[in-house]
């Protein structure tokens, strides 16, 4: 018994006993911070408009990422779509191909079946229709003097002055293509048919004149019009077929739209106003005798489009093709 009083009171001895505590009115009082209201609230508050700030437009960044994409893909499933309906629809027609017209004049091929194209932005094509003419003769001395190539899709002709024009246009490197051997819309849109003969005139033409092969060709009016709206998939087809490479326009000078002249400053405004913010443009023009002011616009059009930084090229076989038809 005394034995164990001694242990516990041994434990009490090294035991430190507070002595209690006597408030009064002076002595501090320590209280629990409130949080609401305190100036750590506050801290955590901007924390989170903070952290509130950089995760909304960042989880917005992430959804217009995939907005893009999903742009992106969809793009790439139309172009998909485009190739296909061309190949459906007998555009992309190797020369093996089955046709009604096949019979009709077997020498009248390209040099090399059709293959589809590139088409590089930042490039200006500069075209011409309906010549050659003295007109050509001027645009091509501006051409060389700008260091610049351009496109003549040419007419027939038996003006001796106009055919040696196409020997100059293929020998200062410029391309010669066919526009129509009469330009007579209403018999050459006639029939399938009767398109083959006028083409196959100024075929025969350029190569007799010049030794070149002609690959290039643009339809009077375009691709669709109204003398060709009923046979026009038809034509596309048959030439296409043929290994010929058609080439519609995106930008128009508009010198063929009036009877009338436009002044040649207009003709540099309507291709320059268009090109703007085009990544690449196929130009309308016209090289016919009486397009005047025409041949005066092409050296301040040069000048212009290369100051927004175009380059002026000529179109060749292995060009994209562009035709109103089936899109652009």
């Amino acid at each position: 018994m005394e034995a164990h009083q001694t242990e516990e009171h041994e434990v009490l001895e090294d035991t430190e006993v507070s002595e209690p505590v006597e408030y009064t009115d002076d002595t501090p009082i320590v209280q629990k911070e409130r949080y609401f209201g305190s100036v750590r609230f506050f801290k955590n508050m901007i924390l989170l408009a903070v952290i509130i700030m950089i995760a909304v437009p960042t989880g917005l960044s992430v959804h217009t990422i995939r907005e893009l994409h999903k742009t992106q893909v969809q793009l790439q499933e139309m172009t998909a779509q485009y190739d296909e309906l061309c190949r459906s629809e007998m555009i992309w027609y190797g020369w093996e191909s089955e046709s009604p017209y096949a019979d009709l004049y077997p020498d009248f091929y390209a040099p090399q079946p059709l293959a589809e194209g590139v088409r590089e932005n930042g490039v200006m094509y500069l075209t011409f229709d309906d010549g050659p003419s003295a007109r050509t003769g001027e645009i091509l001395d501006v051409l060389k003097e700008k260091d610049a190539k351009a496109t003549f899709f040419v007419v027939g002709t038996q003006n001796e002055a106009n055919l040696q024009m196409m020997k100059r246009i293929v020998e200062e490197g410029h391309t010669l293509g066919m526009h129509t051997g009469s330009h007579n819309y209403t018999k050459m849109y006639a029939s399938v048919e009767a398109y083959l003969d006028d083409m196959y005139q100024i075929f025969i033409q350029i190569k007799e004149t010049t030794g070149t092969t002609p690959t290039l060709f643009r339809f009077p009016g375009g691709s669709i019009n109204n003398y060709n709206s009923g046979i026009s998939h038809e034509l596309i087809a048959e030439m296409l077929r043929r290994g010929f490479v058609p080439f519609d326009w995106n930008i128009s000078s508009r010198d063929a739209a009036t009877v009338k002249l436009l002044p040649a400053e207009t003709i540099v405004n309507n291709v320059v106003s268009e090109a703007q913010n085009q990544p690449y443009g196929i130009v309308l023009m016209h090289d016919s005798a009486v397009k005047t002011t025409t041949a005066k616009a092409v050296g301040p059009m040069i000048d212009q489009l290369r100051e927004q930084g175009y380059e002026l090229k000529a179109l060749t076989p292995e060009t994209k093709s562009m035709l109103f038809a089936y899109g652009k």
